[in-house]
């Protein structure tokens, strides 16, 4: 797994502003061990991932790493609407470090102003990068419409009528 996707896992606690020893601690890990996964050091059992998504409130956490690190995680569906506002963060910055590969391989491809059959396929792939950063956006708007219409809606009273 490569660097940025082990960041991850220090990106959730961050954003739940959660030091590194109290996770650690409420996690039942060393601070060492929980270092280790942060920086990819290590892989992240299972088990700790879904106590790391309890305790930074990012239920995208344990949907990420089952569908990049698990065989199953291709019967996951490809949009994930963000439980929190951690999720929604952490589902934009999926977004975001995927999108950067993609602009700079269709540059590429485009940089001679042809395709040819290899670029094509090569093309064809970007464009299928692009429908996973859809949905993730696609998602991102989903929790925020989802938050504004219940924030919008009259508060039932108590008071007779």
């Amino acid at each position: 797994m490569n660097k940025v996707c082990m960041l991850y896992y220090k990106t959730c606690r961050e954003s739940a502003g959660i030091k590194q020893e109290i996770a650690a601690e409420h996690l039942n890990v060393s601070i060492r061990s929980l270092s280790d996964y942060e920086n990819g050091k290590a892989r992240v059992p299972d088990d700790i991932v879904d106590s790391m998504a309890e305790l930074y409130r990012s239920p995208l956490l344990a949907w990420w790493h089952l569908k990049t690190n698990s065989v199953l995680g291709k019967y996951l569906p490809d949009v994930f609407e963000p439980k929190t506002e951690v999720d929604m963060v952490f589902q934009g910055i999926l977004a975001k470090d995927k999108l950067s590969p993609i602009v700079e391989g269709i540059k590429e491809i485009m940089s001679d102003g042809t395709i040819d059959d290899l670029e094509e396929d090569a093309l064809n792939d970007h464009i299928d990068d692009m429908r996973i950063v859809n949905n993730k956006l696609t998602s991102i708007i989903l929790w925020h419409d989802a938050r504004i219409k219940k924030e919008s809606r009259p508060k039932a009273t108590n008071q007779p009528k």
